[in-house]
């Protein structure tokens, strides 16, 4: 099963970026648009992995959730990596509480690297993906949209990690809940809450 671990966006936060890239759509750029229910801000990506190691990351979640506030973030404004001239990947940026995750984020990294997971090479970089590049020198006026587009500032709570299942269908991918746990500390401690997909 291929599995990664990420904090979910609320609703409201969702329907923003989905107003957002419908605007970007009016480039001729060829980009493939996430769909906004799917959105989320990748922790761990993990890729294809062994059913009986769910349990394992699930514990881990557990342990490490509740040493970690929930957070309150800015999603204010928009780029691209590696850079605009080249673009590969249309994102939103994050500001305000972002150390706690990154925090959070090479513990995890730690703890998945015990299990065997090969090392993440690219490191944390917090961001939520709105659309990949299909050919990236296909990107016509794109780069001039995205430094001209005014993101309006959303607020937005990160108060929870969960252990994803991705299947790939022609359609998109399906995103499916393994395990949820919440964060800490303004919580009382290690809440936590699990449900199947």
């Amino acid at each position: 099963m291929r599995l990664f671990i990420a904090l979910p966006l609320e609703p409201p936060v969702r329907d923003y970026l989905g107003r957002v890239i419908e605007q970007l759509r009016r480039s001729r750029a060829s980009v493939k648009w996430v769909n906004p229910k799917n959105m989320h801000l990748t922790v761990r990506f993990l890729g294809e992995t062994p059913e009986a190691t769910v349990p394992k990351l699930t514990r881990l979640m557990d342990e490490i959730a509740p040493q970690f506030s929930g957070v309150d973030v800015a999603v204010d404004k928009l780029g691209a990596f590696p850079n605009l001239r080249k673009p590969r990947v249309v994102w939103a940026g994050l500001s305000g509480d972002i150390e706690p995750l990154e925090k959070m984020a090479r513990q995890i990294e730690l703890a998945v690297r015990k299990l065997r997971f090969e090392p993440e090479k690219k490191g944390f970089k917090p961001h939520l993906t709105l659309g990949r590049l299909r050919d990236p020198r296909n990107c016509g006026d794109l780069p001039e949209v995205i430094e001209r587009f005014s993101i309006e500032p959303t607020m937005l709570r990160l108060d929870r990690i969960v252990l994803f299942k991705s299947t790939l269908t022609p359609q998109g991918p399906i995103y499916d809940k393994l395990h949820e746990t919440l964060l800490g500390e303004r919580f009382g401690g290690s809440a936590k809450r699990a449900s199947g997909g």
